[in-house]
C-alpha cells in the first residue's frame, strides 16, 4: 500500500469543536491513514491510500460538514485547437491532476477556466499538462483568483453572519430578561415596564426567533457532526439551550406536567445562553480575522517573479511557476521568491520574509539580516 500526503486548505473554521468536526470526517472515511487539522494555519495535512479514497471525496467530505476548500481560480489561454475533441483532450489532462477541483474549456474563446487547491498543484502544472497533449498555453493577466483572497473573502463573510446574529439576539435577548425579571424589580422601575413583557408566552414569542435564528447554526452543526460520528461544542450548546427552550414551551402550553416544577419556565435561559455563546462566536471571528490579515500581509512580502536562467538567458516568470531543479538568479538586495539551496554565488538579501530561514538551513548557514551570504542561484 503506498501512501501519499496532502495539504487541504480549509475555509471557514473558528474554533477547536471545528477541528474536531473536520479530523473526525476525514478520519472515517476509507483508505484515510491520518488527518491532523491546525485551526491556526487553516490547513488539514491527510495521509491516505490513493487507491481506497480520493482528494475529491476529502473535499466532499469537509463541505459536508459545513466548511469550504479553499481553492483557486485561474485563466488560461490555449492556442491551437480545434474541435470538440480538442475540447475533451485538455479538459481530461487538467481534470486528471491532483488538486484541480474543475477545469472548463471554451473552443469559441480559446480559454480553460481551471477552479484548483494551490497545495496541491499549481499553474505552472496546468500549463506542463496542456502543452504535454500538443498545446501551446499562456495565463491571462490578472485572471488568478488567489486563494488568501478567497479566505479573506470567507472569514469578512463569517463574520458579517455573526454580527447579524448579533444584533438580532441583543435586543431580543435584553427584553426577555427584562421581562423574566420585572416582577424582581423596585415598584418605581416596574411602572415603566409593561406587564405585557412579563407574560410567558410573550417570553416564548420573543425566545423562539432567538433560538431558531441566531441559535440555528448550533443544531445543524451538532447533527452534521452526528452524522460522522463527532461530538463537540456545538452539541453542548444545541443541548443546553433545546432543553431550556423545550421544557419553557412545554410547560406553558400543558401548566400541569410539572416539568421543573408547576408552571416552572425557563425561556431566559435558552435567549441569555444563545446571546453569550453568538457573543463568543462574534469576537472570535473578529480576533481570526485580524490575525489572517496578519497572515496575508506577511504573504505580501514574497516576490511575485522570478528571474529563471534558461539557456544561459534570464527570463522572468511568476513565482509560483518556478519548475523543480530550475536555476533562478537573486541579484543583491533581493527577496528569495522559492525555496531552494544555493547553487553558486556570493552576495546580500532581503530576509524580510520567512521563506529566507528554510534556505539558510538547507545550506547550513544563517547569515543575519541583509548581510553577505552565499547566493546567486537557487533550484526550488
Amino acid at each position: 500500500m503506498s501512501t501519499k500526503q496532502i495539504t487541504i486548505p480549509v475555509v471557514g473554521m473558528t474554533c477547536a469543536s471545528c477541528v474536531a468536526h473536520i479530523e473526525g470526517g476525514l478520519n472515517n472515511l476509507q483508505g484515510v491513514e491520518k488527518a491532523i487539522v491546525n485551526l491556526g494555519a487553516g490547513k488539514a495535512s491527510v495521509a491516505y491510500d490513493p487507491a481506497r479514497v480520493s482528494a475529491q471525496q476529502m473535499f466532499e467530505t469537509i463541505v459536508d460538514t459545513g466548511y469550504q476548500v479553499g481553492t483557486g481560480e485561474t485563466t488560461l489561454h490555449v492556442t491551437g485547437m480545434t474541435c470538440a475533441s480538442c475540447v475533451a483532450h485538455i479538459e481530461g489532462a487538467l481534470n486528471e491532476l491532483d488538486g484541480v477541483t474543475k477545469a472548463t474549456v471554451s473552443l469559441a474563446t480559446n480559454t480553460a477556466k481551471v477552479e484548483y487547491v494551490p497545495t496541491m498543484v499549481t499553474v505552472a502544472q496546468m500549463k506542463h499538462a496542456i502543452r504535454d497533449v500538443g498545446y501551446d498555453v499562456s495565463e491571462q493577466t490578472g485572471s488568478s483568483a488567489s486563494a488568501l483572497d478567497r479566505e479573506r473573502e470567507a472569514r469578512q463573510q463569517e463574520l458579517n453572519h455573526q454580527r447579524r446574529n448579533l444584533l438580532i439576539a441583543t435586543p431580543l435577548a435584553l427584553v426577555v430578561m427584562i421581562g423574566t425579571f420585572r416582577d424582581m424589580l423596585p415598584p418605581g422601575i416596574q411602572q415603566f415596564i409593561p406587564e405585557l413583557i412579563a407574560q410567558k408566552w410573550f417570553l416564548g414569542l420573543l425566545t423562539t426567533p432567538l433560538v431558531f435564528g441566531p441559535g440555528r447554526q448550533f443544531f445543524v452543526n451538532s447533527w452534521r457532526g452526528l452524522k460522522h460520528g463527532v461530538t463537540d461544542m456545538n452539541l453542548l450548546y444545541a443541548t443546553g439551550i433545546g432543553a431550556a427552550y423545550g421544557i419553557a414551551v412545554i410547560n406553558v402550553l400543558f401548566p400541569q406536567a410539572g416539568f421543573g416544577g408547576k408552571g416552572a419556565t425557563s425561556f431566559e435561559s435558552a435567549a441569555l445562553l444563545t446571546w453569550f455563546i453568538v457573543l463568543g462566536r462574534f469576537l472570535e471571528a473578529v480576533t481570526r480575522g485580524r490575525t489572517s490579515e496578519a497572515i496575508r500581509k506577511l504573504m505580501s512580502l514574497q516576490p511575485k517573479l522570478a528571474r529563471v536562467i534558461r539557456n544561459g538567458q534570464e527570463i522572468e516568470i511568476p513565482a509560483e511557476e518556478v519548475e523543480i531543479q530550475a536555476a533562478i538568479q537573486v541579484r543583491p538586495g533581493e527577496r528569495i521568491p522559492v525555496d531552494g539551496r544555493v547553487s553558486e554565488g556570493y552576495s546580500a538579501v532581503d530576509e524580510s520574509i520567512a521563506r529566507w530561514t528554510n534556505l539558510c538551513l538547507r545550506v547550513n548557514r544563517c547569515p543575519s539580516r541583509k548581510k553577505q551570504g552565499t547566493t546567486s542561484s537557487v533550484g526550488r
